[in-house]
């Protein structure tokens, strides 16, 4: 289907709509923050009756973007709540930022028995065909920039806020404009943004100059678990649950941790494993473009980009481990 015919389509679905239901994967990053802030900002401007959910708490540096605590999904309200209807009813279900089931927690419950028709707007190459409509454009760095041109079409207002969600979520999945996925459209849109008042260095002091001290202590013990692979190809790096029970960090913090090891010239592949409160792992993957860590999160039911994803691996943590590096040395050796 023409994209054009998509857009369309998703825009008479959204105006058919009045109570909408906005969500993105867990562990919220800043695409997955900044594209949901903009559509709901959007939605409520169309004076649809919006309610935004978060599956796992969001960093502190992103919580500016909401005038009003987003509900997260196991703290403010439980799934059992949301299946009995507490959390409202919706005409529609939109998805940002993620188009598989195994990036929704316990929130893919609700999905598998409910009626409600689902708009994804995404740009992963791993798609599971969860909407029933999907704007989908796995070669936009961001799906802040998939929503920009979806805006821009729709023709609806962007106000300054607005701007300024998109522009987080455009930025960070490009690593600050570092990554391999910085393209010209990245630089045009982001022009544009600027325009509508965005102030980047504003937004860059907001995003990485307000650390706290506990997580710089995170991010020592993590640094002084740090160990190298394959002639210094692959970095390996964790996090345990006493480490943040040591440093009084939250698990919130660990965004971006793991690029500390890309500085290192020889590595192309670094792993940073974090032990949950409820035990299970989570295993980040990061590559510097020659590498596909896509396809092993996907192996494990996870999912994202060629050179960043994400996903839980089978515990103890050394066997996690062990599992990524057998993975990892296929390729490799």
């Amino acid at each position: 289907m023409q994209l054009d015919n998509v857009y369309k389509e998703a825009i008479d679905l959204i105006n058919k709509s009045e109570r909408i239901l906005i969500t993105t994967h867990h562990k919220p990053d800043g695409d997955a923050i900044g594209s949901l802030s903009t559509m709901n900002d959007a939605l409520v401007g169309l004076g649809k009756s919006v309610t935004s959910l978060i599956l796992s708490p969001m960093p502190e540096w992103y919580k500016s973007l909401f005038p009003d605590k987003v509900p997260v999904l196991g703290e403010d309200i439980k799934i059992e709540e949301v299946l009995a209807g507490q959390l409202g009813q919706f005409d529609l279900i939109l998805i940002v930022d993620t188009n598989s089931p195994g990036q929704l927690n316990d929130f893919k419950k609700y999905i598998k028995q409910t009626d409600t028709p689902i708009l994804v707007i995404d740009h992963h190459r791993t798609s599971d065909g969860l909407g029933a409509l999907e704007i989908v454009e796995s070669q936009a760095a961001a799906a802040g920039l998939v929503i920009f041109d979806f805006i821009k079409y729709a023709g609806w207002e962007i106000t300054k806020k607005m701007a300024e969600s998109m522009f987080i979520a455009i930025s960070t999945d490009t690593g600050w404009f570092k990554f391999n996925n910085t393209d010209s459209r990245v630089f045009e849109a982001c022009s544009e943004l600027i325009e509508l008042g965005v102030k980047p260095s504003e937004i860059n002091n907001k995003l990485y100059e307000t650390s706290s001290y506990e997580r710089i202590k995170l991010k020592i013990a993590m640094l002084n678990t740090l160990e190298l692979y394959h002639d210094g190809r692959y970095a390996a790096m964790q996090l345990l649950k006493k480490d943040f029970d040591n440093t009084g960090g939250s698990y919130t913090e660990t965004e971006n941790l793991i690029n500390e090891a890309r500085e290192i010239k020889t590595v192309d592949v670094t792993a940073l494993f974090i032990e949950l409160g409820d035990g299970r792992i989570r295993c980040s993957l990061r590559s510097k473009g020659a590498f596909d860590v896509g396809k092993i999160a996907a192996k494990f039911g996870g999912g994202g980009h060629k050179m960043a994803a994400g996903t839980f691996v089978p515990g103890p943590i050394e066997n996690a481990k062990q599992s990524i590096f057998n993975e990892i040395s296929e390729i490799l050796d």
